[in-house]
């Protein structure tokens, strides 16, 4: 985990800033970053501190999300970073320690790529929710939410998740609450047990409070942004 935090923050620090402030070498830390060699499990922890005061991954997306002036927010080089995607499922695996998580829930498209991440790291199966159904399956958890004048529905397989699950409930963008909340209704129509949302970034305020206000299990969002002005056709 900390070679992956070191391989991010390359992307923002020469060498030599990481080298003062770890005080690590500069070949020793390059070493690492490239593979050569790993740290020791004493090295690592004293690195992983020294790092907890440089990067938290809230400010690294903060630099990587784009709002413009009409509030449309593109989270497209946080979702196609690997490194930051890396680094939100360690975060996420910190976030939710000791909770029993058996699937990853989330919504087509740009939820996607932070999901397999997470789904990845914990070895736990994934579940998209589709705005379409396929050919060849013939039950479906369906859900459907209202986005400004229009109603979006979402599809999942029938046997994708059953009463014993435990699901995570996981997007890159947390708007209104409108699709998290159809995902956890989603869950609960099977009886599963809803173990938490994970979110990167929250678009204002009031979406995801209105669900922590709802909902008693831990709802997680990075980064909160604000957006310049807010649409009435922009929704999420």
């Amino acid at each position: 985990m900390v070679v992956e935090r070191l391989r991010l923050l390359k992307k923002f620090y020469s060498y030599s800033e990481l080298a003062r402030r770890t005080g690590v070498p500069e070949t020793v830390l390059c070493r690492y970053v490239k593979g050569d060699v790993l740290p020791g499990d004493d090295t690592a922890k004293r690195l992983w501190d020294s790092l907890d005061k440089i990067e938290q991954l809230n400010q690294v997306i903060y630099e990587k999300v784009y709002v413009d002036p009409y509030g449309y927010v593109d989270t497209s080089n946080v979702v196609n970073d690997p490194l930051i995607l890396m680094r939100a499922s360690h975060y996420v695996m910190m976030k939710f320690a000791g909770k029993r998580i058996t699937k990853i829930l989330a919504p087509a498209v740009n939820g996607v790529p932070l999901a397999t991440s997470i789904a990845l790291l914990l070895e736990v199966p994934l579940v998209i929710a589709k705005r379409n159904k396929e050919m060849g399956v013939k039950e479906y958890i369906e859900e459907s939410y209202p986005a400004g004048p229009y109603v979006v529905s979402l599809y999942v397989p029938k046997n994708a998740i059953t009463s014993r699950d435990d699901v995570l409930i996981v997007d890159d963008l947390i708007r209104t609450g409108n699709t998290v909340q159809a995902l956890i209704n989603m869950v609960k129509k099977v009886k599963a047990n809803v173990a938490g949302v994970f979110a990167l970034v929250g678009v204002g305020d009031e979406g995801v409070q209105n669900l922590k206000a709802e909902h008693p299990f831990p709802i997680e969002v990075v980064a909160t942004v604000q957006p310049f002005y807010q649409r009435s056709e922009v929704y999420m």
